[in-house]
């Protein structure tokens, strides 16, 4: 292991109250050695004093780019062996990241690149797997019938093999993508992790129906870049 184990890359815009629930989360539930890199924008001021009170790696864009953009300088900042992102309306659970990486390095799982975490967002379409904990719901999804991690943890270099996420997406086509990448081009597979649950809240707020609106294109330019019907 090196020094650090995990990497989480929190990108955040406009939120300083559930990024500071986001934190917390974080640092109630791993002990492993970790860092946690929050990506903000500049002047977002009360972004900015949330993340001042925290023991946290704090990367500043200069203008809002989106959440990809966001996510990549979070991912080359970071010195873990793994990599994972988080977004600033989630909360990880007890034991999640930890239970990824014991997933990855379990015997006989070496061709899964990506472990993927299970969340409990309303969204309910292209269900790959579900379980059910203290009575909620988890799901992760699937892109044409490949699982695919709308949060997941891989080892740091694989990230860097395969050039991290694809900027030509604002946010959505992001993580399928990735996950398409690690299916096709790293000829690995992507798996979900039954001990690795987020909390997603999606908050239905003036940022969220913005980013919303990209939506559509973020999925034209994945179907037409993997050929998907």
């Amino acid at each position: 292991m090196t020094e650090t184990d995990v990497s989480i890359v929190v990108p955040t815009y406009g939120r300083p109250d559930h990024l500071a629930k986001c934190l917390d989360s974080i640092e109630a539930t791993l002990s492993r050695p970790h860092e946690v890199i929050c990506v903000s924008v500049a002047g977002d001021e009360a972004t900015e004093a949330v993340i001042a009170k925290r023991d946290v790696v704090h990367v500043v864009q200069p203008t809002r780019g989106g959440a990809v953009q966001a996510m990549n300088l979070g991912f080359r900042a970071a010195t873990g062996r793994y990599l994972m992102q988080i977004n600033d309306d989630c909360e990880l659970m007890p034991y999640s990241a930890a239970n990824a990486i014991r997933f990855l390095e379990a015997p006989g799982h070496e061709q899964i690149g990506l472990a993927a975490f299970f969340h409990d967002s309303p969204v309910r379409r292209n269900v790959y797997a579900q379980i059910q904990v203290e009575g909620v719901w988890y799901y992760v999804c699937h892109v044409r019938g490949l699982c695919f991690a709308n949060f997941g943890l891989a080892e740091r270099s694989l990230y860097e093999k395969l050039g991290y996420f694809d900027e030509r997406y604002f946010m959505y086509g992001a993580d399928p993508d990735f996950s398409l990448k690690v299916w096709y081009e790293a000829k690995r597979a992507v798996v979900p992790c039954p001990g690795a649950l987020i909390h997603h809240l999606e908050l239905e707020d003036e940022r969220g129906a913005r980013e919303r609106r990209e939506q559509q294109a973020d999925n034209a330019k994945l179907f037409a870049k993997w050929n998907l019907d």
